[in-house]
């Protein structure tokens, strides 16, 4: 049949069914909800239980550019500025100067909450008993030793102590900086909520309190170390004074101002005098050359020489001359040659001419001894200048050696005023500093705790232990190689059944099997339905081939194929003539179901002993139902179910009834049911819910395959029913009323 095809099977193998898995968790819905709420009120209880805790939360401001009464940031050393300042600030505020300030102003290490170790503690008699017992051994009393000897120990079990409220409180603490801003929040988690507003303020404090003191802390440094560098600077500033003043002593020197005035006043005199000395030496040399390189020249060509010409004396008697040659000249326009005016004015011009001769020759004369005397005076000036320029040079020491010692003095008192005064400064600031952060916010004494949020952990276990549970039951189906339902049979392989019988659940066969009462109580009508349900499926599915056989068996016992047999039996009765065959031969029942004894002559009795099949037979009161029962139990059953007389008695029957249905034995412990199978040419398949594997079906598909003999349609018996008014498509109307493919 193509429904059972290993084609289809794979194909279907590959879709997950959602639908499956939701009808699933609705099938497990009670034991859903009934672990949920375990885990539900498991988690109410653990959240009432928890102490609540309350957070206070503090905004602290930190100031970029802090409040300065003088400038003294280079003495400091502090540099707002950097891009890693506020992330210094955060940490400081994390760190634990900052926390074991808090600790030790609020006294956090006497509060149980932070030293768990303060809390009364008595332990009971008899464990200080078995204590003693168990130190009484030496190798426990060495473990135990160990751990004494430190609690023993003041100073390690302080600082234990210290270590543990630090841890605790550090815990609790939360820094939080607010991005692109210069606010900060400060978070403290404590049982009690004005703790915790409190402790958070307090960190602010202790921030704010921490930087004052490393200002102050670093400003004391520096005065000190100003006060000693004063002490260096002013002996220093005092040595080069003294030296300065023992050098002014030494030279007999005021100060340096006469020593420059001095010397530079003779210099420019000397220069001055040299030049004027020079000027007339050349004048006189220029002179004495004219006349030496003209010595027979008359008086009238000397004269002519400006140097000579310009002399006062010379232009004296030149002017004398030209008078007189000019009186000469007019006389002798009115008197002659010798008129006593003209031999006077002749004498007269004589006279002028005589003196202009002398004269002249007496300053030729006197041109040399005048050049001697320009050039001794010129030399002499040259040598005092000389003189002056060797007494400047030794000056110029004596001034370059002043000026290095007023220099270092200078220097000295420079750096000592400086000095000084950012002492000054530091000292006039030393009991100011200003914060570097503010309270933009201080903490408010919460009114809800932070934690826990009970409600958020009830409703978290809700869904988590709902999710675990749904999880849960989907894994286990998973892991179950079992087949519960229709639709777990589809769903793990991949087939649709022909249809399900619901267990039937009467207490008067919870030991007994079904018998055929069942069918026509009113009391089981689902039961009757789902039957008749099958009927019709296997009814639809077999006409076309005109069969009036059909086998029913299971893979092993115990899955209610006799029960099945019996119940489509009466079902096929109420439209057709019907006969029931026991072809289990080893372990007949059917008889027993209709309360027919197992002496009552059977199949075995026809075949064997050739009794008559209509006193074997028995008729069903009110029904179209006949049945064969088993008869006796025989050793060969296989031999009597391949023998030629029992096909021939089939034959026979066949034409008597519409529709003849055997129960055959299980198919994995004997092969009976693939004997009835070669002439019915098909088996219905009876499966139990939750007992049957997947395993067992696959290979009981192999054996039919092996034997070639195809499948009518697969029952699943035995499936837990839903509750009244929870039946579904799925499982109901999809399955009930289904049919397989041929």
């Amino acid at each position: 049949m193509s429904a059972y095809s290993n084609e289809n099977s794979i194909q279907q193998d590959q879709l997950i069914d959602i639908g499956y898995y939701i009808h699933l968790i609705k099938k497990r819905w009670l034991s859903i909800t009934f672990f949920t709420f375990l885990c539900t009120s498991i988690a109410v209880l653990i959240a009432l239980s928890i102490t609540p805790t309350y957070r206070a939360t503090a905004t602290l401001l930190i100031e970029s550019q802090q409040a300065k009464a003088i400038s003294i940031e280079e003495v400091v050393g502090i540099d707002s500025r950097a891009n890693e300042y506020y992330l210094t600030q955060f940490e400081i505020l994390k760190s634990n100067q900052v926390a074991q300030r808090v600790i030790e102003k609020l006294q956090l290490n006497m509060l149980e909450e932070f030293n768990p170790a303060i809390a009364v503690n008595d332990r009971p008699a008899f464990k200080e008993q078995l204590k003693g017992w168990l130190r009484s051994h030496p190798v426990i009393d060495s473990f135990f030793s160990s751990k004494t000897d430190i609690a023993h120990d003041p100073e390690a079990e302080k600082e234990a102590t210290t270590l543990r409220v630090l841890k605790a409180f550090k815990s609790r603490l939360t820094i939080s900086p607010i991005r692109k801003t210069q606010l900060v929040r400060i978070s403290f988690d404590s049982q009690d909520p004005k703790l915790a507003a409190k402790i958070a303020n307090a960190v602010g404090y202790a921030f704010i309190e921490n930087n004052l003191e490393s200002k102050l802390l670093a400003t004391d440094r520096a005065n000190g170390w100003l006060n000693e560098r004063l002490t260096e600077l002013k002996l220093n500033l005092n040595s080069s004074e003294q030296a300065l003043v023992q050098f002014l002593q030494r030279q007999e020197l005021i100060d340096d101002s006469g020593i420059a005035a001095l010397t530079s006043n003779e210099l420019q005199n000397l220069t001055d005098r040299i030049a004027e000395a020079t000027d007339r030496r050349t004048k006189t040399q220029a002179l004495y050359n004219a006349l030496k390189s003209n010595p027979n020249a008359d008086i009238a060509t000397l004269s002519a020489n400006t140097l000579i010409s310009n002399h006062p004396q010379v232009r004296d008697i030149r002017l004398a001359e030209s008078e007189a040659e000019k009186d000469v000249s007019q006389l002798s326009k009115r008197y002659g040659p010798k008129h006593d005016k003209m031999i006077q004015a002749n004498a007269r011009l004589k006279s002028v001419q005589q003196r202009a001769e002398n004269l002249i020759y007496k300053l030729i004369n006197g041109v040399e001894k005048e050049l001697s005397s320009a050039r001794e005076q010129e030399t002499l000036l040259k040598q005092e200048l000389l003189s002056k320029k060797e007494e400047f040079q030794s000056l110029s020491v004596v001034k370059s050696e002043y000026d290095a010692l007023k220099r270092e003095v200078e220097s000295n008192a420079k750096l000592y005023d400086l000095f000084l005064t950012r002492q000054k400064e530091t000292s006039a600031t030393s009991d100011f500093s200003a914060a570097n952060a503010r309270f933009s916010d201080q903490a408010l004494v919460p009114q809800q705790p932070f934690k826990p949020n009970r409600k958020l952990i009830v409703f978290i276990a809700l869904i988590v232990s709902m999710g675990f549970a749904c999880v849960l039951v989907i894994c286990l189906d998973a892991f179950n190689n079992t087949i519960s339902s229709a639709r777990d049979f589809e769903s793990k392989l991949g087939l649709l059944p022909t249809g399900t019988l619901p267990l039937v659940k009467a207490k008067e066969f919870k030991r007994n099997h079904i018998d055929a009462s069942v069918f026509n109580n009113s009391k089981f009508a689902t039961f009757q339905e789902s039957i008749d349900s099958i009927r019709t499926s296997l009814y639809l599915s077999m006409p076309k081939t005109e069969r009036k056989f059909l086998a029913l068996s299971s893979s092993v016992p115990g899955e209610g194929k006799t029960t099945t047999a019996i119940n489509l039996a009466q079902s096929f009765s109420s439209i057709e003539k019907v006969l029931l065959i026991d072809c289990d031969l080893r372990k007949p029942s059917v008889g027993m179901r209709f309360g027919i004894p197992n002496s009552h002559p059977g199949l075995t009795n026809i075949l064997v002993m050739n009794t008559s099949p209509d006193d074997c037979i028995t008729t069903i009161e009110g029904t179209n139902l006949d049945l064969l029962p088993a008869g006796l139990i025989v050793a060969n059953p296989q031999e009597l179910l391949s023998s030629t007389s029992f096909l021939k008695l089939i034959e026979e029957l066949a034409e008597k009834y519409d529709r003849i249905i055997f129960d055959t034995p299980p198919i994995l412990p004997v092969k009976d049911a693939f004997i009835v199978g070669k002439f019915t040419k098909g088996i219905v398949l009876v499966l139990k819910a939750n007992s049957t594997s997947k395993s067992v079906y696959k290979h009981t598909m192999t054996l039919f395959t092996k034997h070639q003999i195809s499948i009518d349609g697969v029952v699943i018996n035995q499936v837990s029913q839903p509750k009244k008014g929870t039946h579904t498509y799925s499982e109901y109307s999809r399955y009930a009323y289904g049919n397989i493919e041929s």
